[in-house]
């Protein structure tokens, strides 16, 4: 059984040899902030620095999986590099409006380099740091962005005390909880992050390949009960960073499966937006859709739910070939600002 979960997306700012190569925060228009804290360890975290000093609402972006740093210098054999972010949205352009601020996962640094003709190259050469291995789980990414919520909510000028949370992928699993512990969360958006427990979501793939002829019946069933021996041994030792299955520590996948996010977003009365791709395999639509299911059972109306029918996890539209990214974090814009 093959398949690609929690990808990370890479955009490629650059393929060609810069005279001039960025490698600061400061050269991506961005000023660095550490915490400390025995508990969590470092904290790195940047703010865009466009009009610092004025008065915006705040934007915490979260990430997608992975222990890439945020910034990543390609050395290719020919000579020349290519810069790549993990970073999916324009936050140049977002911080005419806003304070946006994006977090480095524990024992990341904010831009490294290596040898490598291609992004998937680099990301199968770059090393997890100890560090990352150790710490990173769904309670440190939580924690780590609410402490970095209360601290520029103290030090930035923050309008009307605005907190926008805005998650991706791995990051839309981490921005509900986000919510339900920091009351100052003021708006949340959840980009293909999933709804309900990412296990289930691996079940019901394997039902729905049967369903559709793919593989059998019988071939499902092994397939689950092979799934379900080793959910059983990651819920037996949760808090394993030895143990490892499909990239991730038990201890990253026991975290993050044992909150449902769609508990944490039916506790909030904030404004929520959620966004899915109908031919997403990474956050399938049928949880997100159970989603927007349960809040009209339970009389919510604090949830948008928008629905690209054809885009996959990182917004190509598979039909017409569309890139609708940008299409779509407009659209978010929007409902911010709404």
């Amino acid at each position: 059984m093959k398949r690609i979960l929690l990808l990370l997306f890479t955009g490629v700012i650059c393929a060609a040899a810069l005279q001039a190569q960025p490698r600061t925060p400061q050269d991506f228009g961005l000023r660095p902030y550490q915490l400390k804290d025995t508990p969590l360890g470092t904290i790195d975290f940047f703010v865009t620095q466009h009009k610092i000093d004025e008065a915006k609402p705040l934007l915490i972006f979260l990430d997608g999986s992975g222990h890439l740093p945020l910034f990543s210098l390609l050395k290719k054999t020919d000579g020349s590099t290519q810069l790549s972010s993990k970073i999916t949205i324009d936050y140049d352009k977002l911080a005419r409006q806003f304070h946006v601020v994006m977090i480095s996962k524990p024992g990341t640094p904010f831009l490294d380099s290596l040898e490598a003709n291609s992004s998937r190259e680099f990301r199968k050469k770059y090393p997890p740091s100890a560090e990352y291995t150790q710490r990173l789980s769904l309670d440190w990414r939580v924690e780590s962005a609410s402490m970095v919520i209360d601290y520029l909510l103290l030090n930035l000028n923050i309008k009307n005390s605005e907190v926008v949370v805005m998650g991706y992928s791995e990051g839309g699993q981490v921005a509900p909880k986000l919510a339900s512990i920091n009351s100052m969360v003021t708006k949340l958006v959840n980009i293909v992050g999933g709804g309900l427990n990412q296990f289930y979501d691996m079940i019901t793939e394997q039902r729905g390949k049967a369903q559709l002829g793919e593989i059998s019946s019988e071939e499902a069933q092994t397939n689950i009960d092979s799934l379900m021996a080793v959910f059983k041994d990651i819920y037996a030792h949760p808090t394993s960073t030895d143990k490892m299955w499909w990239g991730h520590t038990y201890k990253r996948w026991a975290s993050f499966c044992q909150d449902v996010p769609m508990d944490n977003m039916l506790g909030l009365d904030i404004p929520l937006l959620m966004i899915s791709g109908g031919k997403d395999e990474n956050a399938p639509i049928a949880g997100l859709d159970y989603v927007a299911l349960e809040f009209l059972r339970q009389g919510k109306t604090n949830l948008t739910y928008k629905v690209y029918p054809n885009c996959n996890h990182w917004f190509d539209d598979e039909i017409t070939g569309e890139y609708k990214l940008d299409e779509m974090l407009d659209f978010v814009t929007k409902w911010i600002e709404e």
